[in-house]
C-alpha cells in the first residue's frame, strides 16, 4: 500500500534551536507518510533559515525557504503551502507545543470522516492551566476563540489553533480568498470557504523548548482588526479598519492637547495648531507601527513620510470642511450628517494617498 503524501509546512521565525529536536521527533512518529518539512523562515537573525537549509542538504524530505519582505506567520504559512507537494498539508509551530504525533490522529479523523480539514483544538476550557501557556495568555486565548465562533456562526473549542491539516485540493481552492488574519490562518480559512467539512481533535499543548513566544501587541492589533473586517462581510479592509482606528485615538489626543493647553490659558489659535501637530504626529507613528508594518518607513524615509502625511493631512481638512459645507448647504441641513461627510472623504482621502503615496 503506498503511504500518503504529507507536507508540513512550519513558519519560523527565530528557531533556530528547536529546528533539530523537530526534525527528530517528525521522523520518529510519521512512518505512515511519505513526508516532507517546509522550513519557511521570516530571515531570522538568529540563523533559523540556515540551519534549515542544511539539514535540508542532508535530507531530501527537508526544504527550506526564506521569504526577505511582506512577512509575517499567515503569510509564510501560505507561500509554504502553495510550494508543498503533499495530498494532505499540515501547518504546525517547531517549538515543542505542537507535538507532530498528534498529525497521526488528524489524519485518521480526516479520512475516517470524510472531511476537508481536521485541527488541534487545545484544552482551553479545563480548569486547570494549561503548561505551554500563561495565564493571561489562556483567557486571552478563550476570550478570542469566544468571539471568533462569533464571528464564524457556529461554536468550536479552538478555532484560534495554529495546527491543523487540510485537504491540498481544498486549500488550493480557498486560497485565494483569504486575507491576513496575522497568525491565525485557520480562522481565515473557515471563514472565508464555510462549505469544508471541518473537525476538532483535542491535544495537549506543550512548552515551548526554546526561543520566546512570537504573540505580541502588533498580533493582537492584527487579529482585532481582521474580525472587525469579517464583521463588516469583508466590505472594509483590514487595513481601512486599522487606519479608522488610529485616526479615532487621533481625536482623542487632539482634544486631551487642545484642552490642556486652554487650561494653561494658551491662545486658541496656538492650542489648536499643537494639538493638530500632536495628533497627525501620533497617527502617523501608530499606522507606521501597526497598519503600514509590512511597509514600514525608517530612517530618513521616515522623515519625508512625515511631512508628506502632514501635507495630506492639511488638504484633508480642507476638503473635511468643503464636504462638510455642500451637504449640508445643497442636501441635508442636519450639522450631524454634514460632519460625517466631511469625515468620511478626509478619512477616505488620507487613507488612499497614505497607501498609494506615503507608504507605497
Amino acid at each position: 500500500m503506498l503511504q500518503r503524501k504529507l507536507s508540513i509546512v512550519a513558519p519560523t521565525y527565530n528557531e533556530s534551536d528547536n529546528i533539530a529536536p523537530f526534525i527528530e521527533r517528525a521522523k520518529e512518529v510519521l512512518g505512515q507518510f511519505d513526508w516532507e518539512i517546509i522550513f519557511v523562515d521570516d530571515n531570522s537573525p538568529d540563523g533559523t533559515g540556515q540551519k534549515a537549509f542544511d539539514y535540508s542538504m542532508e535530507d531530501r524530505r527537508i526544504r527550506s525557504i526564506t521569504r526577505l519582505s511582506d512577512r509575517g506567520l499567515a503569510k509564510s504559512s501560505i507561500q509554504g503551502l502553495l510550494s508543498a507537494r503533499g495530498e494532505l498539508l499540515c501547518v504546525m509551530d517547531v517549538d515543542g507545543q505542537h507535538d507532530p504525533a498528534v498529525i497521526n490522529e488528524m489524519a485518521e479523523r480526516l479520512e475516517s470522516d470524510k472531511l476537508h480539514i481536521v485541527s488541534a483544538a487545545r484544552r482551553l476550557e479545563q480548569e486547570q492551566e494549561l503548561e505551554g501557556l500563561s495565564p493571561i495568555r489562556q483567557k486571552l486565548s478563550t476570550f478570542g476563540n469566544w468571539l471568533s465562533s462569533r464571528v464564524l456562526g457556529r461554536k468550536l473549542t479552538d478555532p484560534l489553533t495554529g495546527f491543523f491539516v487540510i485537504r491540498r485540493d481544498s486549500f488550493i481552492e480557498t486560497a485565494p480568498h483569504l486575507g491576513d488574519p496575522g497568525f491565525k490562518l485557520l480562522l481565515d480559512i473557515l471563514y472565508s470557504n464555510k462549505a469544508l467539512r471541518h473537525a476538532e481533535v483535542p491535544f495537549d499543548f506543550g512548552v515551548r523548548l526554546a526561543g520566546q513566544s512570537k504573540l505580541d501587541s502588533y498580533v493582537v492589533w492584527k487579529f482585532v482588526t481582521f474580525l472587525l473586517s469579517k464583521m463588516t462581510g469583508g466590505l472594509v479592509p483590514v487595513s481601512l479598519i486599522s487606519f479608522l482606528l488610529v485616526g479615532g485615538s487621533g481625536i482623542f489626543v487632539h482634544f486631551a492637547v487642545l484642552y490642556f493647553a486652554l487650561s494653561l490659558l494658551v491662545p486658541f489659535t496656538i492650542a489648536q495648531t499643537a494639538a493638530t501637530l500632536i495628533a497627525a504626529t501620533g497617527n502617523f507613528l501608530l499606522n507606521n507601527l501597526l497598519t503600514f508594518r509590512d511597509r514600514r518607513l525608517r530612517g530618513w524615509g521616515k522623515f519625508w513620510g512625515y511631512l508628506k502625511f502632514l501635507t495630506v493631512s492639511a488638504v484633508g481638512i480642507v476638503a473635511n470642511v468643503s464636504a462638510a459645507t455642500l451637504t449640508y448647504e445643497r442636501l441635508v441641513h442636519v450639522v450631524f450628517i454634514a460632519t460625517l461627510a466631511g469625515i468620511a472623504i478626509d478619512t477616505v482621502w488620507k487613507f488612499v494617498i497614505a497607501n498609494r503615496f506615503i507608504w507605497k
